[in-house]
């Protein structure tokens, strides 16, 4: 039977035997799995996964959850005690710096005749290093916006469908259009970030700031750019739908689309089986365009193996067995496909019966078509910068008294220390 543990306490040990031969096992060896989030449809597949790898291998496969808030610094304060688990999730906003420890498995000695690694496309690019690849990546999450239909109806505005449709779905017209929809009243906000800009940080901002050109750092990790004019742009407009209109809640302030009291939510592709049995209609449309035109965000996610864990090529063998074709296709019911050759429409509608086709054709296949797509923020300092930015905004940008502008200023004289230097 496999062991699982959906809680481990920081330094816990992990009770495994070695096995002396690569990616051979003994019937009493165990591999540790590490991840930030085990439930729902993800437990489901990930539970396939582990059981279809036990079954070719003598080996028990144990899950370890820990809460994404601490999840990266536990994994540092493991690894630095030689305590690493065997496989884990990693987020890829901190994949470089994972790249450039030195402490992951190179994937590609494993990697088997037709395993087809160009079919990630671009995907594999954060887990790169020369010929090296340290990761495989398992997500490919967009954001939908999601509208109470409802709602508008009663407050007799355009829709999101309508100004799509009409060319006429930027951030601006959003932004009004939150503004009209909880003065018609009826609702508490117009608007909801979903994935808590307060709790899970400013990197959810992503969505707003790259289609005015903005963000966190350059694409190459050398320059702070919190300073610019155009992300201090985008911030102010989010900072006054929280304190001037009123129509995003604000930090502390509990707010769920599902409870029919919000106008718009931007979210993810999986929010959608939540939304199954709401008293109220809902529909879909990609994320808003902007001065720099439509730039959606793909989130990635990748899982490695430790090197200087108790299995290292048994757990890479996981790994890469984890994100085959026939597996990789199993994981459309989180997120669209990583490989190019599983985003059709057809495998999209099959793992996600929730929405229609022509729901699926206008607000996911255009963020996966994206050529000017963003993928979520990563640096190779990304922990040390990622803190520092988040004191400022807790801080001096989540108030009512914010200077947005020069808090934003000192973001980047906090963090300048940690761009990356040639």
């Amino acid at each position: 039977m496999r062991r699982r543990a959906h809680s481990v306490a920081l330094l816990a040990g992990l009770a495994m035997v070695l096995s002396a031969v690569p990616v051979v096992a003994q019937d009493d060896t165990t591999i540790s799995y590490r991840n930030w989030y085990h439930g729902g449809s993800m437990e489901t597949v990930w539970d396939d996964y582990i059981a279809s790898y036990e079954a070719d291998n003598p080996v028990n496969v144990e899950v370890q959850t820990i809460p994404f808030p601490r999840y990266n610094d536990v994994l540092t304060v493991e690894l630095a005690a030689g305590e690493p688990p065997d496989v884990a999730w990693i987020n890829a906003s901190v994949g470089p710096q994972w790249v450039k420890s030195g402490r992951l498995v190179d994937l590609m000695p494993l990697v088997p005749e037709g395993y087809d690694l160009e079919d990630f496309g671009a995907a594999l690019d954060p887990w790169r290093e020369g010929d090296s690849l340290y990761a495989l990546p398992f997500t490919n999450a967009g954001n939908l916006v999601y509208f109470n239909t409802d709602a508008f109806e009663a407050a007799d505005v355009p829709t999101p469908i309508e100004m799509y449709e009409n060319g006429e779905w930027t951030w601006e017209n959003a932004v009004s259009t939150a503004a009209a929809i909880k003065a018609a009243e009826g609702i508490d906000y117009g608007f909801l970030f979903n994935n808590n800009l307060f709790t899970n940080g400013w990197r959810n901002l992503i969505e707003i700031w790259s289609p005015y050109g903005a963000g966190p750092w350059t694409v190459d990790g050398t320059e702070c750019t919190f300073d610019s004019a155009e992300t201090k742009e985008a911030t102010q407009i989010v900072w006054d739908m929280i304190y001037t209109d009123g129509t995003h809640p604000g930090p502390g302030e509990t707010a769920d689309f599902a409870a029919g009291n919000i106008g718009m939510m931007l979210g993810r592709q999986n929010v959608a089986p939540r939304l199954a049995e709401v008293p109220f209609g809902w529909d879909v449309v990609p994320p808003p365009t902007g001065p720099a035109g439509f730039v959606p965000s793909l989130a990635q996610n990748g899982v490695v193996a430790f090197g200087n864990s108790d299995n290292p090529d048994l757990a890479g063998s996981f790994v890469l067995h984890a994100m085959n074709q026939e597996n990789a296709a199993k994981f459309g019911v989180n997120t669209p496909a990583v490989r190019k050759s599983l985003q059709t429409i057809d495998i999209i509608a099959e793992n996600n019966p929730q929405y229609t086709r022509e729901q699926l054709e206008r607000a996911v296949l255009p963020v996966l078509a994206s050529e000017s797509f963003r993928m979520e923020y990563f640096h190779e300092n990304y922990t040390p910068a990622e803190k520092a930015a988040q004191l400022i905004f807790d801080g001096q940008i989540w108030n009512p008294d914010a200077d947005v502008s020069a808090a934003l200023d000192q973001v980047c004289s906090d963090i300048g220390v940690f761009m990356s230097r040639d």
